[in-house]
């Protein structure tokens, strides 16, 4: 059988991995969720993309529904959590709700603004405590200088490159993927390749690296924190003896 300490110890972890995990998962499908909403409200895709998307949307929106509910409960004051988070509720009505609407597009940008507002911060806060802010720094500025270099480099000379628009989505195919859609002629456009690719492994190591160091996180911040509770309840038991000693003196007298 554990021993209690050591079982005080650990369940906290697995709880607080679980947390993690559940908020990274959620972090990661509401991203998807307003990428995908933004390329069918700015361009015009076939019924079937739409109808997926939709979907999707309304899968997401029956997470995030279930969350505000719980949140909502747990909430000392359910009156002003309603007036702190009333734009959550923007966030979990499925797009598909409004499509007898005219202005439909309009209202696919009004919930991806909701969206975006109620995890910006969360985004990046997670990017800071994984130390991702720089790597995606990093990434951006490997793309933008690839799209930039290759297409000054490639333009005129490669028949598949026709206009800067390409070259974008060379660069991110090279990095993100792997993948080189736009095979270049130059020498100079090889290495710009090979950088690029290096740049992706790069990353995606890290990314790894830094997602893993985040669900397991300090042992030692987790016994400070434990620390801290022993002394609460060390100064909670000090108290209701005081108390207890005020109250037979009082009764004495």
């Amino acid at each position: 059988m554990m021993p209690q300490a050591q079982l005080y110890n650990v369940v906290p972890m697995e709880y607080g991995e679980i947390i993690r995990l559940k908020e990274l998962t959620l972090l990661i499908l509401i991203i998807l969720d307003i990428v995908l909403l933004s390329y069918i409200s700015f361009y015009p895709s076939n019924p079937g993309t739409v109808n997926a998307i939709n979907q999707f949307d309304l899968f997401l929106c029956i997470i995030l529904f279930i969350e505000f509910s719980i949140n909502l409960k747990r909430s000392d004051d359910r009156k002003r959590f309603l007036r702190e988070n009333w734009l959550d509720i923007i966030a979990f009505l499925p797009v598909d709700f409004f499509r007898a609407f005219r202005f439909i597009r309009i209202i696919r940008v009004v919930k991806v603004l909701a969206l975006f507002r109620k995890y910006l911060k969360k985004f990046f806060t997670f990017l800071v405590d994984t130390h991702l802010d720089q790597a995606v720094g990093i990434l951006l500025f490997a793309i933008v200088g690839g799209t930039l270099l290759f297409y000054m480099i490639e333009s005129g000379v490669n028949k598949s490159l026709h206009d800067p628009v390409d070259s974008l989505w060379y660069s991110i195919t090279t990095t993100m993927v792997g993948e080189v859609v736009i095979p270049p002629t130059t020498l100079y456009g090889k290495v710009i390749t090979g950088i690029l690719m290096l740049v992706g492994v790069t990353f995606v190591g890290f990314l790894t690296a830094s997602l893993a160091s985040w669900f397991v996180k300090n042992p030692e911040e987790e016994k400070e924190i434990h620390d801290r509770i022993e002394k609460i309840e060390k100064s909670i038991g000090d108290l209701k003896r005081e108390i207890r000693e005020i109250k037979d003196l009082i009764r004495e007298k």
